[in-house]
C-alpha cells in the first residue's frame, strides 16, 4: 500500500471541472476550490479569500455567459501558490470590466489577475474568455 498525503498528490497536479455557465452551479466550483486549498497548506483566511475570488471569477463569466455554454475551470496548486483558470463562452464581445466591484475584489484578495478572450468562435456560438488569478501562499 503506498500511503501518499493528500498535499503532496495535489501539488502540480491540474483539478479541473466543467459545470453549465450558471448561478446555480457556483455552490460546487467553490466547494471544490475550498477543499482543495483546505488539503494545500493554506490559512483558514486564505480558505476563505481563495473561495471569494473564485466565486467573483465565476460569476464574472456567468454575467456575460452565452445561453447553454459550459464554465471550465482548473485548480493547480504550486510549492507556493495556487494559480486558477476560468474559461467560458462570452455572448458578446468585451473583457469582463476591470473598473467593477468585483474585479477590484478580484485584485484585492489575490496577487495577480488578468483576462483574456478570444475572437467570435463559430464552433461555441461565442467569444471565448478567461479568468485566471494567482494566489501565493503564506504571504505576509
Amino acid at each position: 500500500m503506498i500511503n501518499i498525503s493528500a498535499e503532496q498528490g495535489l501539488r502540480g497536479t491540474p483539478v479541473e471541472i466543467g459545470v453549465a455557465a450558471t448561478v446555480s452551479q457556483l455552490p460546487i466550483v467553490r466547494g471544490l476550490a475550498e477543499t482543495l486549498v483546505l488539503l494545500s497548506d493554506f490559512t483558514l483566511d486564505e480558505v476563505a479569500d481563495i473561495r471569494l475570488a473564485v466565486d467573483e471569477a465565476c460569476s464574472t463569466l456567468i454575467g456575460v455567459a452565452a445561453p447553454g455554454s459550459v464554465l471550465r475551470c482548473r485548480f493547480t496548486v504550486g510549492d507556493k501558490d495556487l494559480l486558477v483558470h476560468v474559461a467560458g463562452v462570452a455572448a458578446a464581445q468585451g473583457l469582463p470590466d476591470q473598473r467593477s466591484f468585483g474585479w477590484h475584489v478580484l485584485r484585492t484578495l489575490t496577487d495577480e489577475v488578468d483576462a483574456a478572450q478570444a475572437p467570435y468562435d463559430e464552433t461555441v456560438l461565442g467569444y471565448p474568455t478567461t479568468v485566471e488569478f494567482r494566489r501565493v501562499r503564506g504571504k505576509a
